[in-house]
């Protein structure tokens, strides 16, 4: 092999070795844009889920004080009614 030949020879190595990492650099971006779409997705799914766990906290605490003044009703009524049997 004269010179010429071997330069042209590592040359072309050398292209094929930048187009072949190009490549696997262009499939690693779409991944990242893949996981980007996805992370957007599971993050509007937490906010969802933030959302709907503070609505049902609230409903929880609302019930809590509905129970608490209905057995103070009763305690009211039981002693209403012990006092008229006397």
């Amino acid at each position: 092999m004269d010179a010429i030949s071997m330069a042209w020879l590592v040359v072309g190595g050398l292209f094929c070795v930048v187009l072949v990492q190009s490549i696997v650099i262009w499939l690693q971006w779409l991944h990242t844009q893949q996981h980007k779409a996805e992370l957007s997705v599971l993050r509007s799914l937490v906010q969802s889920l933030g959302e709907i766990i503070r609505r049902l906290e609230s409903e929880k605490a609302e019930l809590a004080a509905g129970l608490r003044a209905e057995k103070g009703q009763v305690e009211y009524l039981k002693g209403q009614l012990f006092r008229a049997g006397r």
